[in-house]
């Protein structure tokens, strides 16, 4: 017969197994078909120029290798206009119906706009990471653009620990073609330094009129996460291609 301890020692030993197997998954970081040979990774959210920082490389096989490093915040001349509570950073600047659990008033963070990469320190594209390429075009603001679902990666920058909680609501209506809510939720529990965020399109409203159709977003989520998913593939757009 099994006593107590040896069932808590099965349950501890089936959890770290867990664990194991959720960090395999995330599986080696790799943009497929590639032949650009060795790049570097650099992000700017603090400017372009002297503010720019290697974050990892693009190997010529295609693996890629992150190592962000720390960096102290004070001594960046300016940093502070870049700077930002956490909900406007990631987007919650306008809604119908605002619900906030929680927030850290006091942290601030700065957005990173892309990964960008560089060849022997000339500037040939960007890094994205994304369930699939088309999500890239879900950004555009026009809304005759057809939607993609799933999910896509962003990194940030934060002064200090902070939790975002929220859900925002905002109601979008055109007469006769759509009349729907559009509804965010936030789940942000970022730590001093650089944060992945994962921002996914959960639901569309598909629309049509009489001269024109597209899709809005209808249900997304933004939330903060410590493993890469094994769903997130990695995209390189060229400049000038």
């Amino acid at each position: 017969m099994i006593n107590m301890w040896q069932l808590v020692l099965v349950i501890i030993l089936s959890q770290g197994c867990i664990a194991q197997q959720s960090q395999v998954k995330s599986g080696v970081l790799k943009v497929e078909n590639y032949t650009e040979g060795e790049l570097t990774i650099k992000v700017a959210p603090f400017g372009l120029g002297k503010n720019e920082f290697i974050v990892g490389t693009v190997a010529s096989d295609g693996v890629i290798n992150f190592n962000w490093p720390e960096i102290d915040i004070e001594a960046i001349e300016g940093a502070e206009f870049y700077m930002s509570k956490i909900d406007r950073v990631m987007g919650m600047t306008f809604c119908n119906d605002k619900q906030i659990d929680d927030l850290n008033e006091t942290a601030k963070a700065a957005p990173i706009e892309e990964l960008s990469l560089y060849k022997k320190e000339k500037y040939i594209g960007s890094l994205y990471p994304a369930t699939e390429k088309e999500i890239q075009d879900n950004a555009s603001l026009n809304r005759s653009t057809g939607l993609v679902l799933g999910s896509s990666l962003s990194w940030c920058y934060s002064d200090s620990d902070g939790n975002f909680k929220a859900k925002c609501t905002v109601n979008l209506e055109m007469e006769n073609v759509y009349d729907f809510m559009e509804v965010t939720a936030y789940d942000m529990e970022l730590k001093k330094g650089w944060n992945v965020i994962q921002h996914t399109l959960v639901e569309k409203e598909d629309w049509k009129d009489e001269f024109q159709q597209g899709s809005l977003p209808k249900t997304s989520t933004k939330t903060s996460i410590t493993t890469i998913p094994a769903t997130i593939n990695w995209y390189i757009t060229y400049f000038g291609k």
